[in-house]
């Protein structure tokens, strides 16, 4: 049940849960980071052998199940973001499922067209 604090701000069973999952996934976003920025800048150095080059990766199925993943994780870091901060707002309990509702139909098709995007490219010959 959800309960309103002396400030009037209703506390929300799952938003503790929610902010540890933020949180987590913020953890695995800081390593694809590093990867990302050793891969893209460390690795390879110029722009056009770097595009070759991550093309030559996603034929690997390690780095393309890496894409994947980062696409789904960071996809649900963003728009658990989003849905904190306007949940934040105290919108109501029939906005609330509009919008839960609508995140969920985003997140899903983001991610998926994120997946049949890299496998397309991982199939493309350069």
């Amino acid at each position: 049940m959800e309960n309103e604090n002396k400030y009037g701000i209703t506390k929300r069973p799952m938003g503790s849960i929610s902010r540890m999952f933020q949180a987590g996934s913020g953890l695995f976003l800081i390593f694809f980071l590093g990867v990302h920025l050793y891969v893209a800048h460390i690795d390879f150095g110029h722009p056009v052998q770097f595009f070759n080059q991550v093309i030559q990766n996603l034929r690997n199925p390690w780095w393309l199940l890496f894409f994947i993943v980062f696409v789904w994780i960071i996809t649900y870091h963003a728009l658990n973001g989003v849905g904190n901060i306007v949940k934040d707002t105290n919108i109501g309990e029939k906005g609330r499922s509009y919008l839960n509702i609508a995140l969920i139909v985003i997140y899903f098709a983001t991610s998926i067209y994120g997946t049949i995007l890299s496998i397309v490219v991982a199939g493309m010959a350069i």
